[in-house]
């Protein structure tokens, strides 16, 4: 694995982060945006801000333009082989599958991550996308409240994390869930750069799918968020399996 493999995910980050957004919504009734900034590509890759600033870039989205556009990048910034098993092949090796977490999930969570409330801490993270069945989130730091109209705010994310678990054990998938707000992905909208529609997946869950993730917060003492529509559904399941877990705020 080389700088051609990181140039690779620069391309993928391009095409599916930086000229398009995604709007998520949740069964708790929850809209928000999500967007892919240049500046955090460095740190998406497993490359230290202090490496890159130390070696001639003040800022990450130069970094970024010059991997893209073939300018050759510093051997202490980016090795010409990058060894297997460090952080920086971890993120690169399935970075070109992140937007699986959006459109492939087989356990779609939007956890509502509180560091004071976590053990396993992570930077710059205020919603992390979680893939219960393969391992994948992508986490994502609130950035500003996007003004739709007088009536209607959506707030900004900008991806800043990614987290690769797809060999991970059970435990390794939940780690961020614990003591964590939860909310089930209802919809995920990808707009381009010229605010057309070009994606859209809706996602619903099976009584069964509902028992799995429901003994996932059981499992990490977390609190499902959901609208009243759809409340009754999740209480009843809990009551009838015998899951001791926590609905909007209400133990079960």
């Amino acid at each position: 694995m080389n700088i051609q493999d990181v140039r690779k995910c620069a391309q993928y980050f391009k095409d599916n982060y930086v000229e398009c957004f995604y709007i998520v919504t949740t069964y708790n009734d929850n809209s928000f945006i999500l967007v892919g900034e240049k500046n955090n590509f460095p740190h998406l890759m497993g490359i230290k801000r202090n490496v890159y600033t130390s070696n001639g870039y003040a800022r990450g989205k130069k970094l970024y333009d010059d991997i893209m556009n073939n300018v050759p990048i510093s051997r202490r910034i980016i090795p010409n082989r990058i060894a297997n098993g460090s952080k920086m092949y971890k993120k690169v090796l399935n970075f070109c599958s992140s937007t699986d977490v959006l459109w492939h999930n087989r356990g779609p969570l939007a956890i509502n991550y509180n560091s004071n409330l976590s053990t396993k801490k992570l930077n710059n993270v205020s919603i992390l996308l979680v893939d219960l069945g393969s391992g994948y989130m992508s986490g994502w730091q609130e950035n500003k409240v996007v003004v739709i109209s007088e009536e209607v705010n959506l707030k900004k994310y900008c991806f800043s994390s990614w987290i690769d678990e797809l060999n991970g054990s059970t435990r390794q998938k939940e780690k961020y869930m614990p003591n964590q707000d939860i909310e089930f992905i209802r919809s995920v909208l990808q707009f381009d750069n010229r605010s057309e529609l070009k994606n859209q997946k809706q996602y619903k869950y099976s009584r069964d799918k509902k028992i799995d993730i429901l003994r996932s917060i059981e499992r990490n003492q977390s609190n499902l968020l959901i609208n009243n529509r759809n409340e009754w559904q999740y209480k009843k399941i809990a009551q009838e399996e015998g899951i001791k877990c926590k609905i909007n705020n209400i133990q079960y």
